[in-house]
């Protein structure tokens, strides 16, 4: 199949039943697993299309069965991230016998997830989150504020002493620190190290 034809039968909403002629999700998740070693290797610009078929192991006309293009790989890629991150924070932040800055921390490192840990050892670290908000800008605020309501509940049932504010405000507060931290990392132990401390402000606040 050519990429022209393949790129037309997804506007017409036939690529579906390609789709389900290739194979289960898992496929789809095994593209998107050599997808980031692909980015981490080349950076965002410079990885092709046919980059992306050569490390999944398939040819390129079996890859635009599945995704349209580079930017709607980047995407899934992107989705997949913030959905799994904010999976893992959740958890992270409820395990029993934490202290508000243990459970913190956990809660950010787990966030990260290790897309976020890839991003940092390669030296196209800069270029790929930049992609990310580029290409998935509305992903990226709802994920924000997705996070804002899991730290609003977690706030709410350990309690907010008076002086700090609303339990929704100083969830934002948080979700504004980390994506400053994340973005003023020069390595996965710089950002290690600014999260523990953001942990150990908010959690001695917390008391």
């Amino acid at each position: 199949m050519s990429i022209d034809k393949a790129d037309r039968l997804w506007q017409k909403g036939a690529m579906q039943s390609a789709l389900d002629a290739e194979g289960p999700p898992a496929r789809q998740d095994a593209i998107l697993d050599a997808a980031i070693g692909a980015f981490a290797a080349y950076g965002y610009r410079r990885t092709t299309m046919e980059d992306i078929a050569r490390a999944a192991a398939m040819s390129r006309s079996a890859l635009y069965l599945h995704f349209r293009n580079k930017d709607d790989i980047f995407r899934s890629l992107t989705e997949r991230y913030l959905d799994q991150a904010l999976t893992d924070m959740t958890e992270a932040l409820h395990r029993p016998g934490q202290t508000a800055e243990q459970a913190l921390y956990a809660a950010f490192v787990a966030k990260d997830g290790q897309l976020m840990e890839l991003v940092l050892s390669t030296p196209h670290g800069a270029e790929l989150m930049d992609a990310g908000f580029q290409a998935s800008p509305g992903l990226v605020a709802e994920a924000s504020a997705r996070t804002g309501r899991v730290l609003t509940d977690w706030l709410v049932a350990r309690g907010v002493p008076a002086g700090l504010g609303s339990a929704e405000e100083l969830a934002q507060t948080i979700v504004a620190a980390l994506m400053g931290v994340k973005s003023s990392a020069r390595s996965l132990d710089d950002l290690r190290v600014k999260e523990a401390h953001l942990a150990r402000l908010i959690g001695r606040a917390l008391g």
